[in-house]
This record gives C-alpha cells, structure tokens and sequence, in this order.
C-alpha cells in the first residue's frame, strides 16, 4: 500500500486524479480504531510515518473526488492525530514526520473552506514552534540520540511548504528552510 500511497503523491503533483481515486479506495475500507482514526498499521510500523502517506491522499481525494463531503472526518481525525502527538515528548523524527503530514494535507485543503484550512495551519505553526524551540540549536536541528539528517531535511522541506502556501511568513522561517 505505501508504493500505491507514494505513487499517487507523485501523480498529485502532476495533477492527475487517477492514481488519487484508487489510492483512497483501499484508505477508505481501512478498518478504524476505537478512538476513530485509520488504522495504519500495516503501512508503516511508525504512526506518523505511515500518516504522512495517508492523509495527504485522503484529503486530495475529499477535495477533488468526494465534494469536500469526507472533510468533517478528515479534521476530527487530524485533531486526534494532534492529539497523540502531543502525548509525551516527541522525538525529532517523529516531529518531522507529522509536520510532513500536517503540511501535506494542508497543501491538499481547499482554503475555500475557511475553518478547516485555518485549523490545520494554526495546528501545524504552534506543533513547528515547539519543534524549533525543543531541537533548533546554532542553525541547525539537533536530534536526541538518532540520526537527524532525514529528520531534519523533512522538517526544512515542510517549512519550505509551508511558505510557498502562505501559511508561514517565509522572512519569519526562511532560516529553518534552507
């Protein structure tokens, strides 16, 4: 599932619809758990790893196939996501793995729909924050005992993102970017 998953990421960029339909079909017959969010852990065994696959996909299908309908579903579960990464302190790879999901999801929100698009963004600037006030340290971000390269070129690559949607002041962040 995580090639179909990446290729269909692949085919978003380029604007092609067909690899987004058949990506969500298997998404949406995934079986939930108690608390309502997918349960993804056949694709990944990392949650949130795994979540930067998924819900960028599922929210290009909401948007483009499904008329937005999805969209009530898709927050609720992006605020329990928010929710269990707050449980606990986060290490670095982990937060760069949901602000690659937060971002991209938000990239696949129609703004057009105020509220959720706002909720996401203010989400993702508050979750950056804390990631750059816990592991940002003399230009660079510093893991907790792990390989921090991956971890810190992702979180570069969301504030990157997040800037060229207008969602992050890019004088504010460009240092945390490049």
């Amino acid at each position: 599932m995580k090639g179909q998953l990446k290729a269909a990421m692949e085919d978003m960029k380029r604007g092609e619809l067909e690899a987004v339909v058949s990506a969500a079909e298997p998404i949406k017959r995934l079986p939930r758990t108690g608390e309502g969010l997918f349960d993804i852990s056949g694709v990944d065994g990392d949650f949130f790893q795994a979540a930067r696959w998924i819900y960028p996909v599922y929210a290009a299908y909401e948007t483009e196939c499904n008329k937005k309908e999805g969209y009530p579903d898709l927050l609720n579960q992006m605020r329990l996501i928010n929710q269990r990464y707050g449980e606990g302190k986060p290490s670095l790879s982990k937060a760069a793995g949901f602000l690659d999901l937060f971002i991209g999801t938000i990239e696949n929100v129609s703004p057009q729909l105020y509220e959720y698009y706002r909720e996401l963004a203010d989400v993702f600037k508050v979750r950056l924050n804390e990631v750059i006030g816990t592991y940002y340290r003399e230009g660079h971000f510093v893991a907790d005992g792990e390989d921090g390269q991956e971890a810190e070129a992702l979180i570069r690559s969301s504030v990157r993102r997040a800037c060229e949607k207008y969602i992050l002041l890019e004088e504010k962040y460009r240092e945390y970017s490049e």
